[in-house]
């Protein structure tokens, strides 16, 4: 993709990267600072898509203060090791559920380190909380991760809303019984691949303020009584941040991140909607009914590819090729991004690749 000239010192910006699987996001939060959250690969170079837009733009690594791994999902993390390791200057922020015994148990468990086949999710963020010269910092409700005054003294303040003293809890409870046994029982079957803890409660949603506007990035965090998204809305913490005028829509546009609170304690009426979709097997996200729901809430709202569309084949081909095989799944997903840039107290957006409006 040819990537247009970077932001100018003054200007913030958010960038959002995805295929049909994975999402990476990019900041820039003022006077050359750049936050990096979560990290997959462009399809095409296999090089991570943040890394590769920074040098598109002339930004240097160096230039990158924190790096966030939101949670430890394939999608999410992909290549996030290889950003680690460029961005010599940030710090490295995990959900805080990984600061317990249990849980580094159950990532080295299934990083590949002693058994085999195993989720590269597991693998990219073991080998980054291992073997990393970063700052690692666990990181969950009303942490702060970054702060600093621009030239033009404006406090920018970069803070986590997740994962809820709740939402951690339930996690670790999690992990526990996941963990594989020294000893396991000759007739028992071993797991080979790191369970999908549903739901999801330990990713880290950050807010950024911009001492005048604000932006939500929701993570993959889902909904679920007081450990999801209502945590987070009824907290002190969570419901005095400045509203967003821009939210980067929690797990793909999913109805289990759907929260009406989130749209009417987070978030300005009516705020500008990014996301990236989630297409694998028989799941792809955001459905039909996710994209009427998010356009109606929203002003205006993009998507980093329309991997989640429907064949672009009439119905009778499509019905054909669905009586002789079990799934029907596009070999080209698909990569975008979505750039978003504010000037002058207004957000513009581009589109590059595959991204489109929903």
């Amino acid at each position: 993709m040819q990537y247009t000239a970077g932001p100018a010192p003054d200007e913030p910006e958010i960038v959002v990267f995805g295929p049909g699987y994975g999402e990476a996001i990019a900041v820039h939060l003022g006077d050359h600072a750049w936050i990096l959250v979560d990290s997959c690969r462009n399809p095409s170079s296999r090089r991570p898509a943040s890394l590769e837009y920074l040098e598109a733009i002339n930004v240097p690594p160096t230039s990158v203060v924190s790096i966030v791994a939101s949670h430890w999902h394939d999608d999410h993390v992909r290549g996030i090791s290889e950003v680690q390791a460029a961005c010599s200057n940030a710090t490295f922020h995990i959900s805080n559920v990984f600061n317990d015994r249990e849980a580094m148990a159950f990532l080295a468990a299934y990083s590949g380190a002693h058994t085999h086949n195993l989720s590269s999710g597991t693998r990219e963020l073991y080998q980054s909380v291992s073997g990393s010269a970063n700052e690692i910092i666990p990181t969950g409700h009303s942490s702060l991760i970054y702060e600093f005054t621009t030239n033009g003294g404006n406090r920018v303040q970069v803070t986590a809303l997740s994962p809820t003293p709740a939402g951690q809890a339930q996690t670790i409870a999690h992990f526990a019984g996941y963990i594989p046994p020294e000893d396991p029982a000759p007739q028992s079957t071993p797991i080979d691949y790191a369970p999908d803890l549903k739901p999801n409660f330990e990713s880290v949603v950050v807010h950024v303020d911009f001492g005048d506007e604000a932006i939500l990035l929701g993570s993959d965090l889902e909904h679920h009584a007081d450990a999801g998204w209502r945590g987070i809305v009824e907290s002190r913490f969570g419901s005095r941040r400045r509203k967003a005028g821009l939210y980067k829509v929690a797990h793909h546009g999913s109805s289990t991140a759907e929260f009406a609170g989130t749209w009417d304690v987070l978030l300005r009426e009516q705020p500008l909607s990014l996301l990236t979709p989630f297409s694998r097997g028989r799941v792809k996200l955001p459905t039909d009914e996710d994209r009427i729901r998010i356009r109606e809430k929203s002003n205006s709202a993009f998507i980093s590819s329309g991997a989640s569309r429907k064949p672009n084949l009439d119905r009778e081909t499509v019905g054909r090729l669905e009586r002789i095989c079990e799934k029907l799944t596009p070999i080209n997903n698909g990569f975008g991004a979505v750039r978003v840039r504010r000037s002058n107290g207004i957000w513009d957006t581009t589109l590059f690749g595959d991204a489109t409006a929903l």
